[in-house]
């Protein structure tokens, strides 16, 4: 009988080497934890509009303000805590704020806060301004 003629049989099969599934499974791994936190990181952006003060300017009134948040900082929030804010008299530290916030204003010859910003411990910006009627 021939060589070439004669049915080969394997019994191994070839296996990867533990080392190299390991290596393996650090680069899927590390791939996708950048790529969940590059998702994270990606700059957000919310607008809103919310009722506060009376507030004036070079013959404008209203009591409406605009609100923006950046970089995660939460309308939602914002909102809430807006019309507090605009009745604070004080220009530094306003209270109350979230957990993690810092808030200061803007007031004029009344003393109340006309607008502001927050910043919060994850860089998020808040701010407010008079929303003016065009």
């Amino acid at each position: 009988m021939n060589l070439r003629d004669r049915p080969v049989r394997v019994t191994r099969k070839a296996a990867v080497p533990p080392l190299v599934s390991l290596l393996l499974a650090v680069v899927v791994l590390t791939a996708t934890a950048s790529a969940h936190s590059q998702t994270l990181k990606a700059p957000s952006e919310c607008i809103g509009v919310a009722t506060g003060a009376p507030w004036s300017y070079k013959g404008s009134k209203g009591n409406t303000y605009t609100v923006l948040g950046v970089s995660g900082a939460s309308c939602a929030i914002g909102l809430k805590y807006m019309p507090k804010w605009t009745r604070d008299r004080a220009s530094f530290d306003l209270k109350p704020v979230p957990a993690g916030w810092h808030c200061t204003a803007i007031g004029d010859y009344s003393g109340l806060a006309k607008l502001g910003q927050c910043t919060t411990s994850k860089g998020g910006i808040l701010e407010w301004i008079p929303k003016q009627k065009k």
